[in-house]
């Protein structure tokens, strides 16, 4: 029987509308963010903070603002009533590529169903960061809502991760770099006046910036040529355009993206509090289907080059 829930944390950016709209569970297990200030729990809804104001902070203190995954406590509030009511769990956490989130949660999976026996957890390392973890959640809360059981929809999402891919910009690198999630040399290109990185997913679940076109225009127009090239299916999907503190750059992106393809939806989101210190505000970029990740970017980067000559 399908009697299982889909739940994310507040690494996958999806709002209470988005969860209400997609049945996802309405509660989500919440990561913790350390600002100068003291601590808070990263909220989906925003209802601790405003984003511009949390945004200034993490660009004013670049690499001060720090992330940790959930306590056991927070993970049993969000998990063990579900379980009581007689229901299985899918978790959707952060790429294990970018955090610890996937391991701990396997952990905290063995002490909960200990005193569950008969119950059902499997934790999803999505392999992805912000509403493109969400994405997969929707995704998976349709194949239930459709009949797949949590064994063929654990399946299903472990492969289809591969396919998701991200397009767009990264305005300044230096977030990544001093987080450890790129080297420093990748970072000071995205420092430059007018460069624009421009990365996609790696298999490992980490960002890869593929190279930098010149100017604002030339990195629209890459993306968007990108995405046509490695989408599968684009009228048949929902596309998310995330971005942090460049929603009128979002805005750009939908329209260019209608313009070329009509994806049954184009969602435009804020990368949150859990993902948001790591990023830095500056990002604008697709998330969408398309063809597997290759192993190496041996093909991603061949693309790049091949778009980069006609702009």
């Amino acid at each position: 029987m399908n009697n299982y829930e889909i739940v994310i944390d507040s690494s996958c950016d999806l709002t209470l509308e988005l969860r209400k709209r997609f049945f996802i569970y309405e509660d989500y297990i919440r990561c913790i963010v350390y600002l100068p200030g003291g601590e808070i729990k990263a909220d989906l809804d925003w209802n601790n903070i405003p984003s511009s104001d949390f945004y200034k902070i993490v660009k004013s203190k670049v690499g001060q603002v720090k992330t940790a995954f959930a306590t056991y406590e927070e993970f049993v509030r969000v998990i063990e009533p579900i379980l009581k009511n007689k229901q299985d769990v899918m978790i959707f956490t952060i790429s294990s590529g970018l955090s610890g989130s996937s391991n701990a949660y396997n952990n905290y999976k063995e002490m909960l169903l200990e005193d569950y026996p008969d119950r059902k957890i499997e934790v999803i390392d999505t392999l992805k960061y912000s509403c493109a973890g969400g994405l997969l959640a929707i995704e998976c809360a349709k194949n239930r809502n459709d009949g797949m059981t949590i064994e063929e929809n654990t399946k299903w999402v472990n492969e289809k991760r591969f396919c998701l891919r991200e397009m767009g910009i990264l305005d300044d690198l230096r977030f990544l770099a001093k987080n450890g999630r790129i080297a420093a040399s990748k970072a000071f290109f995205g420092t430059l006046v007018g460069v624009q990185p421009l990365a996609d997913f790696t298999v490992d679940g980490k960002t890869m910036p593929l190279g930098t076109v010149k100017g604002a225009k030339k990195a629209d127009k890459f993306s968007i040529e990108y995405l046509m090239k490695t989408a599968v299916d684009i009228e048949d999907q929902i596309v998310f355009i995330a971005h942090s503190e460049r929603e009128e750059r979002a805005k750009i992106f939908k329209e260019q993206l209608l313009k070329v393809a009509k994806p049954k939806d184009v969602i435009i989101a804020n990368v949150g509090q859990c993902c948001g210190p790591n990023i830095g505000p500056g990002i604008c970029t697709y998330f969408y289907f398309g063809s597997k990740i290759s192993e190496n970017h041996e093909i991603e980067n061949k693309l790049f080059k091949e778009i980069c000559e006609t702009l």
